[in-house]
């Protein structure tokens, strides 16, 4: 009945309808003729084309989105090369980065699309495929919860290193062993999503060939108010969780690189070398607060607005209508900013680390030639130069 119902609403055709439905009883054709003088007009087009957003929001959102997504996979990839090729980069530590540009690089490349997919479709696209359907949320959510952790995890290694300097270094077993942990741990807190989404099915063969059935995903929890609370849950382990175990820990290495530094302090008497060396120790400590403060500040604007969304909708008595235009283009911009992090953090991990910044420049072919300056022979000489050096960059990177 749902098909047949379904079908009549979309083309609206009174007539036609009073013919076929002449067995149905007059109370049901009235509700039908009257349900279909209810609907919206475009909403026909709408399923036909499989678009849930009108021009130009639909547009805007396509480009925007393609921006993040080319922008943080080159990002990523960037940082995931500068390690991988070099022996001298491959330590513990860098592991942790790689990780977390592992896990931002499924952001990109998973998360973006599909739940661009979801936003700007009626139904489900692709077709009559419930493991799809359910590999989907999991995939999200296992990247989401990766990148995250690891950024946790980051926090926690420096906190480890820095303020306990004297305990046994972490070696590279102990590291691959905690990047084990972080994506069970990340599996973990998504499967709800793989066991509760489930695909709706619905056959239409009024339609002809125009819409011959429709799929929608979606999740099906057991209890009444279960999405709800899965988004508290997600809030905090996700959220509140990671954002003050990062503040706490960057804080306290804060607080020690200080008081590491004024108990270093020297006197105007001691030599010209000894105060350059402390100038220096103080450039580097402010750059150092300012990244640790950076990655803090960042990282709980990025996702804020996204989980405070997924809160209010999920506890919301009227979720209908969250399902308006306006409110999925406002989601999409609350989930974009969660994932603008996959964007910042290839920077903020790697652009802001010397050792990651030199291999950036060499392997993107940048150099600095103070020499050079007014003499553009001399800047030809060195960008001709640097082409066997590219070349040379990219076939060491292919061979990796």
């Amino acid at each position: 009945m749902f098909s047949y119902i379904f079908v009549h609403l979309f083309k609206s055709g009174k007539d036609k309808m009073e013919n076929e439905l002449h067995r149905i009883d007059n109370h049901t054709l009235n509700d039908v003729l009257n349900r279909s003088n209810e609907v919206d007009p475009k909403l026909y087009d709408r399923y036909l084309l499989n678009k849930a957003i009108d021009e130009p929001a639909y547009t805007i959102l396509i480009m925007m989105y393609s921006f993040l997504i080319i922008l943080g996979t080159l990002g990523n990839l960037l940082v995931i090369v500068a390690v991988f090729r070099k022996p001298a980069m491959r330590s513990p530590r860098n592991l942790f980065i790689v990780n977390l540009a592992v896990a931002d690089l499924l952001l990109c490349t998973v998360t973006m699309p599909l739940t661009l997919m979801e936003i700007l479709t009626k139904y489900f696209p692709l077709g009559n495929n419930p493991f799809v359907c359910k590999t989907i949320g999991i995939l999200q959510a296992t990247s989401t919860y990766v990148s995250t952790i690891s950024i946790t995890a980051i926090a926690l290694d420096r906190y480890q290193v820095i303020v306990y300097p004297t305990r046994e270094n972490l070696q590279l077993f102990g590291a691959a062993l905690i990047l084990l942990i972080i994506w069970l741990i990340a599996v973990m807190l998504a499967m709800p999503l793989f066991i509760y989404r489930h695909l709706l099915h619905h056959d239409l063969p009024g339609m002809d060939e125009a819409i011959p059935s429709l799929d929608f995903c979606i999740e099906n929890w057991p209890i009444e108010h279960g999405r709800a609370y899965y988004s508290i849950f997600s809030l905090i382990f996700q959220y509140t969780l990671p954002i003050i175990i990062v503040s706490a820990a960057y804080y306290r290495i804060s607080y020690k690189l200080r008081y590491r530094f004024q108990a270093g302090f020297v006197s105007a008497e001691d030599n010209l070398q000894k105060n350059r060396r402390q100038e220096l120790r103080g450039r580097r400590l402010q750059r150092t607060n300012l990244l640790l403060s950076s990655i803090a500040i960042i990282f709980c604007i990025s996702w804020l607005p996204l989980n405070l969304f997924n809160l209010i909708a999920d506890l919301s008595p009227d979720s209908n209508k969250f399902s308006s235009q306006p409110m999925k283009v406002c989601y999409a911009i609350c989930h974009m900013m969660g994932m603008s992090s996959a964007c910042s953090n290839p920077i903020l991990y790697g652009c802001l680390n010397e050792n990651f910044w030199k291999e950036f420049k060499d392997i993107l072919c940048i150099e600095k030639d103070g020499d050079d300056v007014g003499r553009p022979s001399q800047r030809n000489s060195n960008f001709y130069a640097l082409i066997p050096k590219c070349v040379e960059n990219i076939r060491g990177t292919v061979q990796l």
